[in-house]
Formats: structure tokens, C-alpha cells, sequence
């Protein structure tokens, strides 16, 4: 179901490009087992899944020209948390226009209660963290990254487990939820998005994933001057899936970001190195918070990923249940989940290899050490697996 977002080809990759991915396909294919390499796709692995069914990693970079970190212009400066939503605010007014016609007065309301309850549970500390993490992003991701952080006192608790430990939380991605196909909700918003110096991938199956159960989404990245990856993921419902939460959720809760993915590594010399997911899931349940059910184990260590539970949203309206549970009473129960954090763990390249990474982008002052993960994308079959178990029962009131 390609829509005109993607009926025109992706242009082939940028030989330097292909070069460096051959290398680390070749690279991986000889120094570990359980990879399937073939010279028809040089830049290229596979691997098999617990149900046998083979998946294929594409190592090419995206090709993208390094953009602004511009979201320090607005969030520098923040002392306490008055600031840190003042700074939101204006922000959010310079790079967001969705098209709004079918969300319900009330996602506009939950944002408000979010940021009323942080007001009171937030102190000048935390303010300054949130600050400081989302000024080295682009404006658009740090303004839905602060109603993330927001959303909860629970999402900071990995920042705090990382200051102990020696660990580093970085951003991975966004999750964009916008309504139906029906009315070209995502198609909107990856208009406006390309016009912020987001790319469409120039892998032409990395560019729109449609899936079995009812929904597709548009996958876009852009690479900051700091080395800094965004990677966002714009999903719709299809038009003829009138059971699909997706555009449920839209409405429920609007375009806020239905979760915000965190990846944690640590510095070993002058070297990034992922934190297992494992670990990391670990250290969370020694403080409360509790994971669903984690995927990604056959890829190695290059994509591994996991949603932590979510929120119970009692607040919902009257009028909003009552429709849902007319379509399928399991949805008015699913729109209670509200937005969550995902838990994301992708290997890093070896260490020769970074300044050849670095010079793909004409990175020109990049911080050392420099997270720059193997493999830069998505895995549908992954998307698909977390997105079912964000529908489990709830966990937190």
C-alpha cells in the first residue's frame, strides 16, 4: 500500500557508503558465527529467528548532510522546571503545524495535566537534566522528548541508574502516531518533517514498512553535527481497519509521541560500547520499574529492544470510551495505555571503524568518544512484536 510519499524510487547509495557497509558485513561474517552472508548483497547479513524464519539487515548507512543541533537555542538556558516549559512552549511553536481535525479536545488537556502534575513533582534538578539531554537534539525531537520526560517522575529513573553506574543515556528514536491513512495523517506530517532536514532513507525497503495487522508507517532520519542520530517512526492506521488502535490513540492523545526510545552505553577507553538490554532491564527492576517482553536476541547485539510498562490512564473521557467500546471493547481498555519508554540496545561499530563513519557525514568536531551504531535502522518484525506487547495489561497506576 506505497503511498505517494514513496512511489518515486529511492536514489541507489553513495559508493562510500556501500564500501563501508561491505566492510562491516565482511567483518562480522568473519569474526562471528550464526551470520548468512552472500555476495549477491554485499552490504547485507541475515540471521535466524527463534521461529526460523530468516531476517535481513541492511548495513548501509542513510545518506543525510549533518544538520543543527538547534534545540540548545531554546532549552540552554533552563534553571527549574517554569523554564523548561516556558522553553517547551516556545519551541514547539516554531516546528509543529499536525493536522489536527480529528483529535479530541482532550489530548491537548492530558498534556496540560501532565505538565501541571510535573509543576509540583519535577524539582530545579531534574528541570536542568531534561534541559541538558534534549539540547543536543533537533528541536522537533526535543520538543516531543520534554512531554515524554514529562509524562513521568518513573521516566527518569534510568537517567539516575546511569549517573551511578558510569552509564550514558542517549536518545534512539520517536514513535509519531498520526491517525489514519484515510485522511493521509502520516503523509502530512513526513511533509512537513522532510522540510526540517529529515531524509527518507535511500534503501528503498527502508522507506515504508506496511504491516499484517492494519497499520503502516514511514521511517525518517537526520544526522546532527554532533553525531547525533534522530530517527522517527510516523505510523498511521490503514484506511479500512476501523479496529486499529493507532488512530484511536491519535485521537485519544493527539500527536504527542506514543513513546520515546532510550539507548544506554558506557565509555571503555576512547570507545562507545552498548549496555546489554539484559543489564539494563535488570538494573530497572532493582528500582521498580518493570520491562515487557523484549525481542531483537537473534540480531546479535545490533538491534535489541523492549517496551517498559505502562501508565494507567484513568482520566479518559466518557464520550471517547463509549465510542471504542462500541468498535471493540478491548479498545477501550487498550486506550488506557498511554505514552511509554522504550528500552533500546544497538551494537556499536568497532572502533577502527568510527572515523570512517565520522568522515560518511563530514563530521567535523564529533564528541569522542562517538556512539555510531552498526545498524541505523528499524526491524518491522520488531516494531510489530513491541507494538502487540504495548497492549498487554496494565501495570502502573
Amino acid at each position: 500500500m506505497t503511498r505517494s510519499l514513496t512511489q518515486h524510487r529511492a536514489y541507489p547509495a553513495s559508493s562510500e557508503f556501500v564500501q563501508f557497509a561491505h566492510e562491516v558485513a565482511t567483518y562480522l561474517e568473519a569474526t562471528e558465527h550464526g551470520w548468512l552472508y552472500s555476495s549477491k548483497t554485499p552490504t547485507a547479513l541475515q540471521s535466524q529467528r527463534e521461529d526460523r524464519q530468516f531476517i535481513h539487515l541492511d548495513l548501509t548507512p542513510f545518506e543525510s548532510l549533518p544538520q543543527a543541533a538547534n534545540a540548545a537555542h531554546w532549552f540552554s538556558d533552563t534553571d527549574n522546571i517554569e523554564q523548561l516549559i516556558a522553553a517547551y512552549q516556545q519551541a514547539k511553536a516554531t516546528c509543529t503545524n499536525e493536522p489536527a481535525a480529528q483529535v479530541h479536545r482532550y489530548a491537548q488537556n492530558y498534556l496540560n495535566s501532565r505538565f501541571e502534575a510535573a509543576r509540583t513533582t519535577y524539582d530545579d534538578a531534574d528541570a536542568r537534566l531534561i534541559a541538558d539531554w534534549v539540547s543536543q537534539l533537533d528541536t522537533y525531537a526535543a520538543v516531543k522528548s520534554v512531554e515524554c520526560l514529562l509524562d513521568s517522575q518513573d521516566n527518569l529513573v534510568l537517567f539516575r541508574i546511569a549517573a551511578k553506574r558510569g552509564w550514558l543515556v542517549l536518545f534512539d528514536h520517536l514513535a509519531i502516531r498520526c491517525g489514519s491513512a484515510k485522511h493521509q495523517h502520516a503523509e502530512q506530517v513526513v511533509t512537513q518533517l522532510l522540510q526540517q532536514g529529515y531524509v527518507q532513507p535511500q534503501l528503498q525497503h527502508e522507506r515504508f514498512y506496511q504491516f499484517d495487522d492494519g497499520w503502516n508507517a514511514y521511517p525518517l532520519y537526520k544526522m546532527l553535527a554532533n553525531g547525533q542520530v534522530i530517527r522517527l517512526f510516523i505510523d498511521q492506521s490503514d484506511a479500512d481497519q476501523p479496529q486499529q488502535i493507532i488512530q484511536h490513540w491519535n485521537h485519544c492523545y493527539g500527536f504527542t509521541a506514543h513513546h520515546l526510545a532510550l539507548r544506554v552505553v558506557r565509555h571503555t577507553g576512547n570507545h562507545c560500547e552498548a549496555v546489554p538490554l539484559k543489564e539494563v532491564i535488570s538494573a530497572l527492576a532493582e528500582n521498580g520499574i518493570q520491562a515487557l517482553t523484549p525481542t531483537g536476541f537473534y540480531t546479535h547485539g545490533l538491534l535489541e529492544q523492549v517496551f517498559l510498562k505502562p501508565h494507567k490512564n484513568t482520566a479518559i473521557p466518557s464520550d471517547i470510551q463509549q465510542t471504542l467500546s462500541t468498535i471493540d471493547p478491548q479498545l477501550a481498555t487498550h486506550i488506557k495505555n498511554g505514552k511509554l519508554i522504550e528500552l533500546v540496545s544497538r551494537r556499536e561499530l568497532p572502533a577502527d571503524l568510527v572515523p570512517r563513519f565520522t568522515a560518511l557525514y563530514d563530521l567535523k568536531e564529533p564528541p569522542s568518544p562517538l556512539s555510531a551504531p552498526i545498524y541505523p535502522y528499524f526491524l518491522p518484525a520488531q516494531a510489530a512484536h513491541v507494538i502487540r506487547t504495548s497492549l498487554a495489561p496494565i501495570h502502573r497506576e
